[in-house]
């Protein structure tokens, strides 16, 4: 991009990398995961008493606050195509992991198609946008955001597709999950931004300051939206497939994503960043997903619900230890 651009006011200023300064259990609760849980506390608590409809701010997340802050991550972003490489292989890498465990642990256990869908699409789509982004802002700094951004797209592009193809496998062919996914609004923002960032074409500044309001937007509002869903969903109950979509997502996952970053020469923010995103609990789109196609939605649900919950034991390790 033109070296002249005037930068966007609204900026956070960065954090220090926790890779970069030394960390305690403490600093990473309250510091990192403490803002995190604020916020989605704050959706869980005055969400209900004024009437918002998480549905609401869900479809205003996924149709206009995550294109823009796709499209503004990628279109300047200034990552080598090697490091971008390595972030798809090792991210896919790690959600290969957590599928296989649970499609294992289907065909052992005799769960059935539909069970194993569910569980599978659960423990392979984690929750890279809600809190995913904001946890690496906080714990790497914004210098890290380009790269939990390819990651995001990433993430969420193959699980859409992967999710979608899986409930749609019992009627019809997983061609039209691979259309849908394809057409989905951030998609569609991170494909203009490629060309646009590869390009090296200059968005105009009315344009650039515009998409820069709409994407600060996205993380506080995905939070607060994430603690209403929560809520909605109800307490969980636990059963032999939620512990291993458990076990698949939060340390299968991330330590086969760590793995592979090691192999390939994936280093500092880079590694971090695929590890952390590696280790998030279950997307609450999963359930969006499940409930549009009828595949088992308060399963999928109450695995989403007692992940996260699980999380919270399990990102503070992985934070202390990338």
């Amino acid at each position: 991009m033109a070296a002249d651009r005037e930068p966007r006011r609204f900026r956070r200023t960065a954090a220090p990398s926790l890779v970069s300064s030394g960390v305690s259990l403490a600093n990473v609760l309250l510091n990192v995961l403490g803002p995190v849980a604020m916020l989605v506390a704050l959706g869980a608590i005055v969400g209900p008493r004024l009437a918002i409809d998480s549905g609401s701010l869900s479809r205003l997340a996924y149709w206009v606050f995550g294109p823009a802050f796709v499209f503004g991550l990628l279109a300047e972003a200034d990552l080598e195509r090697s490091v971008v490489v390595g972030l798809v292989v090792a991210a896919l890498a790690g959600m290969l992991a957590a599928l296989a465990v649970t499609g294992a642990f289907a065909v052992t256990t005799g769960a059935g198609y539909e069970a194993g869908a569910a569980i599978g699409m659960t423990s392979m789509w984690g929750n890279v946008g809600n809190a995913g982004l904001a946890i690496v802002a906080f714990a790497l700094g914004d210098d890290a955001l380009p790269v939990a951004g390819v990651l995001m797209v990433t993430i969420n592009f193959v699980s859409l597709v992967v999710g979608v193809g899986m409930a749609q496998a019992r009627d019809a062919s997983i061609g039209a999950a691979v259309i849908r996914a394809l057409r989905a609004p951030m998609a569609i923002a991170g494909m203009v931004a490629l060309v646009v960032n590869l390009a090296d074409l200059d968005v105009p500044l009315v344009a650039d300051r515009s998409i820069g309001l709409l994407a600060d937007a996205l993380i506080p509002v995905m939070l607060f939206g994430l603690g209403l869903q929560l809520i909605d969903s109800g307490r969980p109950r636990w059963s032999a497939d939620l512990g291993t979509v458990a076990l698949a997502k939060l340390a299968v996952a991330p330590a086969v994503a760590a793995v592979v970053a090691v192999a390939i020469g994936l280093e500092g923010d880079a590694r971090a960043a695929v590890v952390i995103q590696s280790a998030m609990p279950p997307a609450v789109f999963c359930s969006v997903v499940a409930a549009e196609y009828d595949l088992l939605p308060d399963r999928v649900t109450a695995a989403v619900v007692s992940t996260t919950a699980l999380s919270i034991v399990t990102l503070p390790v992985v934070l202390l230890t990338v």
